[in-house]
Order: structure tokens, then C-alpha cells, then sequence
């Protein structure tokens, strides 16, 4: 409301981000499901993280310049759409590498994702405070996003996780 002047009245907008990522979410798992069939798991899956998170941080980046009140709400709308677009595959790379540990990666991912939640809501308010500006915490959010779309290509989620064994370690030159 403070950042972009918008009135009591324009609060049904508001509802537009929750509406958008409802469908971006659901349809995040249907097209995952389609690529693995077409392309296989790890692109089937990792390029849904990789465009979801993407398009949040490119958003990001926009909504930084937009005056406008509705371009705005557009964007912010795309940015958590592109956020829970990924997210169910999320869920299916946890089952698809933890095997029988599914549950203990679930949980640990989460754990982290509500610890990050709760920092970043943290540091969105120092960071306006500090700079006077509702922008500057869309700076690091649009790095964060930015990285998390970079990490999907890392993971591979055909390699399941072993009991007892852990993931080699790429060998360091001396």
C-alpha cells in the first residue's frame, strides 16, 4: 500500500498473486509430468525449477521499475507464480532422490525454506527502514531467485540418495 500509493478500495487486486499462483502451482506438477514423459526426469524436473525461479527473479528485477500501480500487482503476481510454479517439483525431487528417506528430506527442505521465510521478512523490514526504500529488499530477493534457479541445474534427480553412503566429492587439484 505505502510502496505503490494503492488505496483500501484497490485491496481486491491484492488477492490477484494468491489467484495467479494457485494455477501456476497446479500447473507446475501437470507440466513436470508431461516433460518427464517427453525429455526425462532431471530436465523434466529441473528446467520447471529453473524457469519458475527465473521468471521470479526477471520479475523481481521489473517490478523494481515500474511506477505503475497495476504493472506492479502484474508483477509481483508473476513472481510468486513462478516461486509456487516450482514448487511441486520440489516435493517430487525429495521423493525421487531421498527413496525411503523421502519424509527426512521433505522435512529438512522445509525446515530450511521457514527459516529463510522468517529471516527474510526479518530483513525486508530492516532493509526498508535502513534505506527508506521498499525496493532495496527486492535486491537480494532477485540474487536469491536468481541463485535457486541456478542450483536446479545442479541437482539430479535420478541419483538416490544410498543409506550409508554419501555423495562423492569432486576431487580437489593440489
Amino acid at each position: 500500500m505505502k510502496a505503490r500509493g494503492y488505496s483500501e478500495n484497490d485491496l481486491l487486486l491484492s488477492s490477484l498473486p494468491f489467484f495467479v499462483a494457485a494455477v501456476a502451482n497446479c500447473a507446475g506438477g501437470v507440466v513436470s509430468n508431461a516433460l518427464v514423459q517427453k525429455v526425462g526426469l532431471k530436465w523434466g524436473r529441473c528446467s520447471i525449477g529453473v524457469a519458475g525461479l527465473g521468471m521470479a527473479a526477471l520479475c523481481t528485477v521489473a517490478v523494481m521499475f515500474t511506477q505503475s500501480q497495476l504493472g506492479a500487482m502484474i508483477l509481483l503476481s508473476l513472481i510468486y507464480a513462478g516461486i509456487t510454479f516450482q514448487q511441486p517439483i520440489m516435493f517430487a525431487v525429495c521423493l525421487d532422490i531421498g527413496g525411503e528417506y523421502a519424509g527426512a528430506m521433505v522435512g529438512a527442505m522445509n525446515t530450511a525454506s521457514q527459516i529463510g521465510s522468517f529471516l527474510s521478512s526479518l530483513a525486508f523490514g530492516y532493509l526498508v527502514a535502513r534505506f527508506g526504500s521498499f525496493n532495496v529488499p527486492f535486491i537480494p530477493m532477485a540474487a536469491l531467485l536468481f541463485i535457486g534457479a541456478w542450483l536446479w541445474l545442479k541437482i539430479d534427480p535420478a541419483e538416490q540418495l544410498i543409506a550409508g553412503k554419501l555423495p562423492a566429492l569432486p576431487a580437489r587439484a593440489l
